[in-house]
């Protein structure tokens, strides 16, 4: 387990909440696009209300799982799950001094192999 300082924690929160705002953009504009395409202007709108109703509580559970009940403790799993994810980019960890950038780097090449 990482231990993050005070000032990491920071850090953390702060990248923690650009994730949830990406992949929040990202849903968004995923649900825009179904909403203008011709499937949503020819299928039967109840069919469309049940595709639209699994794909918002499909989501809803990912979001709670990623965000939901986080403590410090927390922190730095959530934010290598984020960068393993590739909602976070390398110029967003950059902001952790070095020794927490090459933690997440490493771990995330050792996956990657």
């Amino acid at each position: 387990m990482i231990e993050l300082s005070k000032n990491q924690k920071k850090i953390a929160r702060e990248l923690i909440q650009l994730g949830l705002q990406r992949e929040c953009k990202s849903f968004t504009t995923q649900i825009e696009k179904f909403t203008n395409s011709q499937e949503w202007k020819t299928r039967d709108p109840h069919e469309l209300y049940i595709k639209l109703y699994k794909e918002v509580t499909s989501f809803d559970k990912h979001i709670a799982q990623q965000y939901n009940n986080l403590t410090g403790s927390r922190y730095f799993d959530t934010v290598f799950n984020l960068f393993w994810q590739d909602v976070l980019t390398t110029d967003d960890i950059a902001r952790f001094d070095v020794e927490v950038q090459n933690k997440l780097l490493g771990i995330k090449n050792l996956f990657q192999q």
